[in-house]
């Protein structure tokens, strides 16, 4: 890193004592310990030391817009002045929902909520009150917030695996009940017949399809041709529902990655920017699918919910300060960049013989250093050397003024410049050819 971070390593004993392994969010563990951020202006943050970092994260896809960005800046502090949350409505969550809605064209309507698990897990719950059945179907390997079921088979071990075109449901959390076996069917990444199989057995057990079309822990692959298709075809075929996890999706285009990938959701889950830099989540579909959220001359609701900061007015106005300024232009700006991004790491890849890759869309991108062939998580999941180079390649670049997670996974804001892109790539080349 540029200078010793005395602080960081300071505050990373410090939290020792008050927080369980130091942190509350193991994604910020580096070795030997934490980058901990002073500030971030544009794409640019500046630790605790001093050092500044091109940030090829933006805190895992939920900033789109750059770190301390004016608009938003501007739109939040007028609401600090009026308050931060009461227990009564709002207009502006009204303004968002509207927003949000003309947008997706699988959506009639809007929850909103705190984050993308919490998202997900109302998707389900509302799938499994529609429909009146158990059971989930979802893709191995990957994430979907912190909640049992959509947790099943995030990161198996090979031992655990089961057949390539079966995969086994397996718990995620020490504890999870043996039951979720009974609860949640699992299918591979772009296996077309597969999924249809796997569907069609869980029959009127089915109450949705959960899938995420830009899945990073998959590896972000490109998706086969009938995949979406046979996984549509079988939902229906069931009566189950298609549940569309768009909390980073709907990153690829004005009109989410449904738009982009032809998807037609029943239900689809948001979080990440929508909120603006501010902890947001939504459940959103078809008008008689959200209508499991309403309750009826003040009888209880099929899936009652709440939250004491759900649609709190300063993340409504963060979040609208953010989506009104995301028009078909700057969608456009950021596949430009993301594209930048991911063919200049090929052709550096291919001019200094490293025999690694890149995979993604828009603007997120995962890099993986090997030539395998991904097609799903089985493909994805590193090997323990893998796993070392990439915790190296991390380090590496923090000495090179650039923050990356730790297996490889980014995305670029509006903030970020070509300039910013070629640093990027030439510290990837350097910090993986040292």
């Amino acid at each position: 890193m540029a200078n010793e971070l005395n602080r960081s390593a300071e505050l990373f004993a410090r939290a020792q004592h008050s927080i369980p392994g130091g942190a509350s969010r193991s994604t910020v563990l580096v070795e030997p310990h934490p980058v901990y951020v002073a500030e971030g202006e544009g794409a640019w943050i500046t630790d605790v030391d001093g050092n500044r970092y091109l940030d090829a994260n933006n805190n895992f896809t939920s900033i789109i817009m750059g770190h301390a960005d004016p608009v938003i800046d501007q739109a939040v502090r007028a609401q600090l002045g009026r308050g931060t949350a009461y227990s009564l409505a709002t207009a502006v969550e009204i303004d968002l929902a509207e927003l949000l809605c003309d947008r997706l064209v699988s959506v009639d309507q809007i929850r909103f909520c705190n984050s993308g698990t919490e998202a997900v897990m109302g998707a389900i719950k509302a799938a499994r009150a529609f429909t009146g059945r158990p059971l989930i179907v979802k893709v191995e390997g990957s994430y979907h917030g912190t909640y049992d079921h959509a947790e099943a088979s995030l990161d198996p071990d090979p031992g655990e695996w089961g057949s390539a075109s079966a995969p086994a449901t397996v718990a995620y959390a020490a504890g999870t009940p043996a039951s979720l076996a009974d609860e949640v069917a699992v299918i591979p990444f772009n296996d077309a017949e597969a999924a249809r199989r796997v569907i069609l057995a869980a029959g009127e057990r089915c109450a949705g399809v959960l899938f995420d079309p830009m899945p990073s822990r998959v590896g972000m692959p490109a998706i086969e041709p009938g995949f979406i298709e046979a996984m549509q075809e079988a939902a229906r075929a069931v009566g189950a529902l298609v549940i569309l996890d768009e909390v980073i999706s709907f990153r690829l285009g004005h009109g989410g990655g449904q738009q982009v990938f032809g998807i037609e959701p029943d239900i689809t889950a948001l979080a990440k920017i929508i909120g603006g830099g501010f902890p947001v989540g939504a459940v959103a579909g078809r008008a008689d699918v959200m209508a499991v959220f309403r309750s009826h001359g003040g009888t209880r609701a099929l899936v009652p919910s709440g939250g004491t900061f759900t649609a709190n007015p300063v993340t409504m106005a963060a979040g609208l300060a953010c989506m009104e300024q995301l028009d078909r232009a700057a969608f456009d700006y950021l596949d430009v960049i993301g594209e930048r991004c991911r063919s200049g790491l090929r052709d550096g890849f291919a001019d200094a013989g490293m025999e690694w890759q890149v995979t993604g869309a828009g603007s997120l991108f995962r890099i993986h250093p090997n030539q395998r062939i991904i097609r799903s998580y089985r493909d994805t999941r590193h090997s323990s050397d893998e796993a070392a180079t990439m915790a190296d390649l991390q380090r590496e670049l923090l000495g090179r003024q650039v923050y990356l997670s730790s297996y490889g996974m980014g995305c670029w804001s509006m903030a970020t410049t070509a300039d910013d892109i070629d640093h990027f790539v030439s510290s990837v080349i350097e910090a993986g050819t040292r």
